[in-house]
């Protein structure tokens, strides 16, 4: 495993990501005659949620802005003018233009209009110490390229790894990655990015906000025991647009516009061309053999079919196809030093929007297939595959008054998660969180299966939100899941607590259960395992002073039990407990021209793998982390610059103390020291991007430079260790890398 790894750095050392950013909109829009007001408003649901890139427009006209992450817009339009408010999820709503500021627009369908609920104030984030970017703003971060991977690294309490190596989940306040999830529109996809890190699967034009949860979340979600990381895609714009870029990581194509009058699409295709770079950039004197370089496909198709007032159709479908394979070695003996990896998948969705009076609902089902093959050497390896179907419900009541509450909103929703498959292995013992990495022999298969899996689960959900009182608004719910496997019925209470105590400010407490299935690499072969559990409890504060300028801060505790460990017999069980605390802050402004970012967190995660172990540090525990981001548009929205700067702890890790040799294998054993008693050294850099756009003829153009690592600073990420562990080498972060990329918008 030790060459695998070496092997990654290298290529991980050569390769430049590179992304590309969102094209801005036509220019030479008619100038608004003088005596036009500059009006600002606020679009929100009947939950006090914002309606992010919902369209507002002034009728006759062609003017047209979009809401951003916030719900707020802003437009030119004279007094008793009449603006349009058009979103996928709701029927068009209008307001009258009485002042330069209008009141909030509260999206319903058209029969809800006679009973609209009032809401006031600020449209809070999902849950204390979330946080939102819509797409434009993904593409603003410097250092990210506009890819979505990127930008999670500027959440706070999301772990920075400075090695980009590719988890199904994110790692979030020093937990282990697969305790998240990450769901694009309501379904769980099973990897985020390509194998070594590099890009999404999804392309950033695509999507149309990512909401970082990372504890605290709603009953909706389950099946994770730290945060959860939601993707929303867009749907196709009105007007037909082709889109094509290329860079020396991949290229894409994009497609959208109307099928008929109530009909859109969206089509995107993508696939890397660093296979045909990569090898040209590697030395003749690296004893290196790649005979499948990063190679990928990504695939996405969305179709928005309006019924009538009260139905609108969703159609998605969502693909990839990963593959990498290398040789760590030129010579005779290539064959034991061989890597081999390939991912795929695709889901398939299709939904129905309903809307009516103080009623809507959303249904949907949704199909997986999925397959995975790891090969090392001549006789390691894990071929699966997996099919699951989910059936997914959510119906929704609003009522001005009910029980003594107001603005009262009642969910009730259900899911059934099936999936059946089929893995075969033959490995050696899988080390589990915080466990070093054993000798490398490639002749080990200690740990050989080949079986059927299902996991049926099953998990139903209520929740009830109203006004205690004009300040006061509070939340319940409860979550009951089915685990098929263990066969574990789980019932998980939420609620939160929000208190509007002073204008702008916002006061916010939640708790809640949550429970984390044993699905996870080997965890499918011992059958009495149950489910992981962690109790959160989280306290915050948000101010925000006007439109555009908020802070937020909060606290957090999770109590981690029944975590999954191996035993003195090395059999799995749940044998651990943990614990996660720490605090965030997190500063946004979002005014004219100007973009600004500045998180910062502090976290502390520790456990106890059985009873009577010492208690040790978790993996991922990154006690600071800090990210500062500035960009600024000129108003003709030719330019674009940004920094970033980033403050980061290293992570820790399990140093080698000597070894033994085992003649009978003829191999070294190593011995190590106390499991996660060494930290790597602090990372900082700073990240630098310009952008320019111009037109060509009817091509819109947008080319960028990315600047990653400005000043080149290689701390030290981790150590590899000869062969007999008698001296180690330092593996370092990526040196500076500077991106170039090219996007044409026709």
């Amino acid at each position: 495993m030790k060459l695998s790894i070496l092997s990654w750095g290298i290529l991980l050392a050569l390769a430049a990501p590179a992304a590309a950013q969102e094209a801005p909109g036509p220019e030479g829009s008619p100038t608004p005659p003088s005596q036009e007001l500059t009006v600002r408003g606020r679009v929100i649901d009947s939950n006090g949620q914002p309606v992010r890139n919902a369209q507002v427009g002034l009728e006759g006209t062609t003017a047209r802005v979009a809401t951003d992450a916030q719900g707020y817009y802003i437009i030119k339009a004279p007094i008793g003018a009449t603006l349009v408010i058009e979103s996928t999820r709701f029927e068009p709503s209008i307001a009258i233009v009485t002042d330069d500021k209008l009141d909030d627009v509260v999206m319903l369908t058209a029969q809800q209009l006679g009973e609209t609920i009032e809401v006031s104030g600020t449209a809070p984030s999902a849950a204390p110490g979330a946080a939102t970017l819509d797409r434009k703003e993904l593409q603003r971060v410097p250092g990210t390229g506009g890819d979505i991977v990127r930008a999670l690294t500027v959440m706070p309490g999301v772990v920075n790894l400075q090695l980009p190596i590719g988890y199904s989940g994110v790692v979030i306040r020093g937990a282990s990655p697969q305790d998240s999830k990450v769901i694009i529109d309501d379904f769980e996809v099973p990897v985020l990015f390509h194998n070594i890190g590099f890009r999404a699967i999804v392309p950033a034009e695509a999507i149309a906000n990512l909401d970082f949860i990372p504890g605290g979340f709603d009953v909706a979600y389950g099946r994770a025991t730290s945060g959860i990381v939601s993707l929303g895609t867009r749907m196709g714009a009105e007007k037909g647009t082709a889109q094509a870029e290329v860079s020396f990581i991949d290229g894409g194509l994009i497609a959208q516009g109307s099928l008929g009058k109530n009909t859109r699409y969206m089509a995107a295709l993508r696939r890397s061309t660093i296979d045909f770079v990569l090898p040209s950039l590697i030395p003749e004197s690296v004893d290196l053999s790649l005979t499948t370089v990063p190679r990928y496909w990504d695939e996405q198709l969305r179709i928005d079919h309006r019924i009538n007032s009260n139905w609108k159709l969703v159609f998605s479908n969502l693909g990839t196809d990963d593959i990498f394979e290398l040789y760590a070695t030129k010579n005779q003996d290539a064959e034991n030093k061989r890597f081999f990896n390939r991912t795929r998948f695709i889901r398939t969705t299709a939904a129905a929007l309903y809307n009516d009076g103080p009623w809507s609902a959303k249904l949907a089902l949704s199909g997986l297939l999925q397959e995975f093959t790891f090969e090392l050497g001549k006789f390691q390896y894990i071929r699966s595959s997996i099919a699951a179907v989910t059936p997914r419900a959510e119906v929704t009541r609003t009522a001005k008054e009910a029980g003594g509450l107001k603005d009262v909103v009642f969910r009730v929703g259900g899911e059934a998660n099936i999936g059946v498959g089929w893995i075969d292995l033959a490995l050696p013992r899988e080390p589990r969180e915080g466990e070093p990495m054993g000798e490398f022999d490639p002749n080990d298969t200690t740990t050989k299966v080949d079986t059927r899996i299902t996991t049926p689960n099953f998990a139903a959900w209520t929740a009830l939100s109203g006004n205690l009182d004009p300040k006061i608004r509070a939340t319940m719910g409860l979550r009951a899941e089915v685990f098929g496997r263990p066969g574990e019925v789980a019932l998980q209470p939420r609620g939160e607590l929000q208190w509007k105590f002073h204008k702008g400010w916002l006061a916010r407490v939640a708790a809640g259960a949550y429970r984390r299935p044993p699905e996870y690499q080997s965890e499918y072969l011992f059958a009495s395992l149950q489910s992981e559990r962690s109790q959160q409890m989280i306290a915050g504060v948000q101010y925000e002073p006007r439109e555009g300028i908020r802070a937020q801060a909060s606290l957090y505790y999770t109590d981690r039990s029944a975590l999954i460990t191996t035993g003195e017999d090395r059999t799995l069980g749940n044998n651990g407990r943990g614990t996660s605390y720490g605090g965030e802050l997190l500063g946004t402004y979002r005014q004219g021209p100007w973009f600004g970012w500045l998180s910062y967190s502090y976290s502390h995660s520790t456990r106890v793998d059985r009873p009577g172990a010492d208690e040790r540090l978790f993996t991922f525990d990154q006690p600071h982390s800090m990210n500062a981001a500035l960009s600024w548009k000129s108003k003709s929205g030719k330019w674009q610059l940004g920094g970033r700067f980033q403050l980061y702890s290293g992570l820790p890790f399990t140093p080698a103390i000597g070894a033994v040799f085992d003649s009978d294998r003829n191999i070294y054993v190593p011995l190590y020291a106390d499991p996660n008693s060494e930290r790597a050294p602090q990372h900082h850099q700073l990240d630098l991007r310009i952008d320019r756009m111009w037109k060509l003829g009817r091509v819109e153009l947008t080319g960028f430079i990315d600047v990653q690592n400005v000043y080149a600073n290689q701390s030290i990420v981790t150590y590899f260790y000869s062969y007999d562990y008698s001296e180690r080498a330092a593996f370092k972060s990526l040196p500076i890398i500077p991106s170039l990329g090219l996007r044409g918008v026709l």
